[in-house]
This record gives C-alpha cells, structure tokens and sequence, in this order.
C-alpha cells in the first residue's frame, strides 16, 4: 500500500502536504497528521481507504499550526501535537474536538505507553493530560521524536542532533 504520491503535493483524500505521522486505532484503522505543510489529520481504513479528515490552519480548538504526531488510546481517542501551538489536542474517533493540554514548549513526539500513559517529549501525562513523570536533564524537554521499548526504557530524538536513552528504574 501507497498513500500520498511522490512529488505531488495537496490537500485531497490520496495527497498530502508533508505528512508527519500515522497513528493506529485498536480497530486497524490509522490515522496520518499533514503537518508541516498542512493542517489536518486524516483517517483511513486498515486497508487504506480514505474516511474523513479533519484539522484547519488555525490556533483555536480543533485548529491546527503544526499536527506533528498522533498516537490513538484502546477506547479510540486521538491525541494530536499541535507543536507550534505548544499543546495537545484530543479528538474522538470521528475527530470531534474534545479537549486540549497546553505544553510548555512546542512537542513534536507522542508515545502512547502499555499502561496507558502518553510520553510527550519528556514529560509523561495520564490520558487526562495530568502531568505523572518528567525524564531527568536539560535536554529531555521537547523532543522531536519518543519511542520506548519493551523493557520501558524511553528513547527521546532532538532536533540537536542527539538520541538520549533513560533506563527505566
């Protein structure tokens, strides 16, 4: 499967503007964010039919300036970064805009964790966007990119030029 063609920007239900991240829901279906030239999230069946979309270049709720990451909880909720905003905004699965977490600085990198918390850069939040957990370090805010492995440990990409890995104590 291709989404997207190469060389050819846009806003339609096969085109994207640059897109940034896909995001899956617990029913297979995904979700991409469209972000540094776009505005809005799109959805698509598991086997890649277009759903809907939703977003706009904007800084109001449901608005976005840059949808950079997308992760999608087991009940279907969608957390999408809003990096140039400085927050998160969350979305029903049919992207009705629900709430939204303002961040200290601008967050690229989402991880949705196995115990149901979400690595934003370096800070954990339960799925109220409670702060529960920050990584230790000048350089583990922001974040362009979060992953952790199985174990727990929790990897954090900086646009610096660095990966910092933090052990799980």
């Amino acid at each position: 499967m291709q989404l997207g063609k190469k060389g050819v920007a846009g806003a339609g239900h096969d085109t994207f503007n640059l897109p940034t991240d896909v995001g899956f829901a617990p029913n297979g279906d995904f979700y991409v964010t469209d972000g540094y030239a776009g505005a809005r999230v799109v959805k698509y069946t598991h086997d890649g039919k277009y759903i809907l979309e939703f977003g706009s270049r904007g800084s109001g709720p449901g608005q976005f300036d840059l949808p950079h990451n997308v992760v999608v909880d087991p009940q279907g909720k969608v957390y999408v970064t809003d990096r140039e905003n400085r927050r998160i905004e969350v979305f029903d699965p049919n992207g009705k805009f629900l709430t939204q977490w303002p961040t200290v600085e601008g967050v690229s990198g989402l991880f949705l964790t196995k115990d149901q918390h979400i690595w934003a850069g370096g800070v954990l939040l339960d799925l109220q966007g409670k702060v529960v957990g920050r990584l230790p370090g000048a350089n583990a805010s922001g974040g362009h990119g979060v992953a952790v492995s199985d174990s727990g440990d929790v990897y954090l990409a900086q646009l610096s030029g660095i990966v910092q890995k933090f052990v799980k104590q």
